[in-house]
């Protein structure tokens, strides 16, 4: 994946997220036997849709992200290489397109405010197929040692423009729980920490059938 993409400081960056990063390997356990399509809200450059088909996963993936640079050269790596899926550049404070499937948002929650938060999921959840899952993985603020370390590193990458210059705002575990019903969703969640010295947490929202079951 990482030779896929011209310059070099990009393929460094690439190889050392996919080396890293224990999500993918997670999104690959969630997804790999599902034929439900997947919207991939903060997609950046689309490396999840592009490892779940270099592992072998073929449903459709559509990518939103507000930062057209990186919109575009995902969209160049896609064209390429990865069939059915689309990226897209959107601002996901204003409209979400329709869909139904399943959903994650990774590293997406805290760029927006806390009201912002409640209305997006709010929105997403609606999308989520019967028997479908909600994903979220984000670091929570409950002002220990790694959130501070996250909340520097989302600083410092501002700061060299890799990601967006915008007010941070880290949610709470109780305000993710509040969201959503347990008449509706079956809840997991644990700490996805890694190697990394962050304080990620990933979430998993599975949408129940008529009949109760996951």
């Amino acid at each position: 994946m990482a030779a896929q993409f011209p310059q070099r400081w990009l393929r460094g960056y690439v190889g050392s997220k996919l080396r890293r990063d224990p999500i993918f390997e997670v999104a690959y356990d969630l997804f790999h036997d599902s034929d439900r399509p997947i919207l991939d809200v903060g997609c950046g450059l689309g490396l999840l849709g592009f490892y779940l088909r270099e592992r072998g996963c073929r449903q459709p993936i559509r990518g939103l992200d507000l930062d057209a640079r990186k919109i575009r050269q995902g969209n160049e790596v896609a064209q390429r290489r990865y069939e059915g899926i689309e990226l897209c550049c959107q601002d996901i404070q204003k409209e979400i397109p329709e869909f139904c499937g399943e959903v994650v948002l990774f590293d997406v929650l805290h760029y927006l405010p806390i009201a912002q938060q409640v209305s997006l999921l709010s929105r997403l959840k609606t999308s989520v197929i019967p028997g479908g899952v909600l994903v979220v993985r984000d670091c929570l603020r409950d002002n220990g040692t790694r959130f501070w370390m996250t909340w520097a590193a989302e600083k410092f990458a501002q700061v060299i423009s890799w990601n967006l210059n915008t007010s941070l705002h880290f949610p709470s575990l109780k305000q993710l729980d509040d969201i959503f019903d347990g008449n509706e969703f079956h809840q997991q969640s644990k700490p996805m920490w890694g190697r990394s010295p962050f304080n990620n947490y990933l979430f998993v929202f599975r949408k129940l059938t008529t009949n109760g079951h996951q």
